[in-house]
C-alpha cells in the first residue's frame, strides 16, 4: 500500500498539487466574493440600527415592551437592506411555486431558514437574552443568531464555510509541506537504482545514472512548484484575506448587538462608565495616599517624642 502512495507520489506530486492550487483558487473566489456581498448587507444593518438607536437616545425613548421594540427596529431596517442574490432567487422560485398552488402567503420551512432576512428570525429567535438583565456573552449571542444565516454557514449553499476558510488559510503551508515530501520521495525512490549499477557495464551502468538524475530532477521540481504556489496562495492570502474579512464583520455584528442591548436597558457603555468612575477612583486613590502620608508623619512625630 506504501509503495503505491510513494509510486503515486513521486509521479504525479505536482499535478496533484496543481490540482490543489485551482480547487483552492475557485473557492477563494467565491468565499471572497461572498464575504464582501454579506459584509455590505450587515454593514447596511448595523448602520441603519445605529441611526435607529441614536434617534431612541435623542428622544429619550423608554422600553417597555422587548419584543414590539426589536420587531418595530427591524421591520424599520428590513426595506433598507441590500438583497442577496442566492436568496433572492430563492424567494422568487417560491413565490412563483406559492401563486401557482394558490396560496401565495404560505412560507415554507426552506424559507424560514433560507429566507432574505433570516437573520432577523434570529433576532427574535434570541429575544430572552435582550431581556435579561444581565449583559450576555456577545460574542456566543452573535454565534447563536448567525446559525440562522444560511449564506453566512454555507458556501455555495453547500460547503461549511468556516472548514473551507480555514483550509484556503493553511494551503501556503501545505503547499511547502507537499513538496518537501515529494522531494524526499522522490530521492528515497531513486537511490536503491545506484544500488544496480555495474561498473563492468558501463552502457547499462549510464542508463542507470540517467533515470537516477532523471527521477532526483523531477523530486526538486516539487519543491519548486510547491514554493512557489505558496508565494501566489500567500499574496492572495494577504490581498483578499476571506477570514479576516468575514471577522470585520463579525465584529460589527456583535457590536451592534451589544448596543441594542445597551439602549434596551439604558446602561452605559464600557467607555462611558470608564469616564465617569475613572476621575472619582483617581481622587479616591489620591484621598488614601494622603491619609497613609499622614500617618506615617504622626507616627514619625510620636516616636520623636518619646525619644
Amino acid at each position: 500500500m506504501l509503495d503505491i502512495i510513494f509510486n503515486f507520489f513521486s509521479n504525479y506530486l505536482i499535478e496533484f498539487m496543481t490540482a490543489m492550487l485551482v480547487t483552492g483558487l475557485f473557492f477563494r473566489f467565491v468565499g471572497y466574493r461572498s464575504s464582501k456581498v454579506e459584509d455590505s448587507y450587515f454593514t447596511t444593518f448595523t448602520s441603519e440600527i445605529e441611526k435607529l438607536l441614536m434617534k431612541h437616545k435623542e428622544d429619550d425613548y423608554k422600553v417597555d415592551d422587548v419584543d414590539s421594540y426589536l420587531n418595530n427596529m427591524l421591520e424599520n431596517v428590513k426595506d433598507k437592506l441590500p438583497t442577496r442574490s442566492v436568496r433572492n432567487k430563492m424567494s422568487e422560485k417560491h413565490e412563483d411555486k406559492a401563486k401557482e398552488m394558490g396560496a401565495a402567503n404560505i412560507v415554507s420551512l426552506r424559507d424560514y431558514v433560507s429566507g432574505d432576512h433570516s437573520l432577523f428570525l434570529g433576532v427574535k429567535a434570541e429575544a430572552a437574552s435582550f431581556k435579561s438583565k444581565y449583559p450576555p456573552n456577545f460574542n456566543e449571542l452573535t454565534d447563536r443568531i448567525l446559525e440562522h444565516d444560511h449564506n453566512w454557514n454555507k458556501l455555495l449553499g453547500i460547503f461549511p464555510f468556516g472548514p473551507v476558510s480555514r483550509l484556503i488559510d493553511i494551503l501556503p503551508g501545505l503547499f511547502v509541506v507537499f513538496g518537501i515530501f515529494g522531494t524526499f520521495i522522490g530521492i528515497s525512490m531513486a537511490l536503491p537504482q545506484i544500488a544496480e549499477i555495474d561498473f563492468n557495464n558501463m552502457e547499462a551502468s549510464g542508463l542507470i545514472l540517467q533515470n537516477f538524475v532523471k527521477s532526483v530532477t523531477y523530486a526538486m521540481k516539487t519543491s519548486i512548484a510547491g514554493i512557489m504556489f505558496s508565494l501566489l496562495t500567500t499574496f492572495l492570502n494577504t490581498i483578499a484575506p476571506v477570514t479576516g474579512l468575514r471577522r470585520k464583520t463579525y465584529k460589527k455584528i456583535t457590536n451592534c448587538f451589544e448596543n441594542i442591548w445597551h439602549s434596551i436597558h439604558g446602561e452605559k457603555s464600557i467607555e462611558q462608565e470608564m469616564h465617569i468612575v475613572l476621575p472619582s477612583l483617581l481622587s479616591e486613590v489620591k484621598r488614601l495616599r494622603k491619609a497613609v502620608e499622614g500617618d506615617d508623619d504622626s507616627s514619625h512625630e510620636k516616636v520623636d517624642e518619646v525619644v
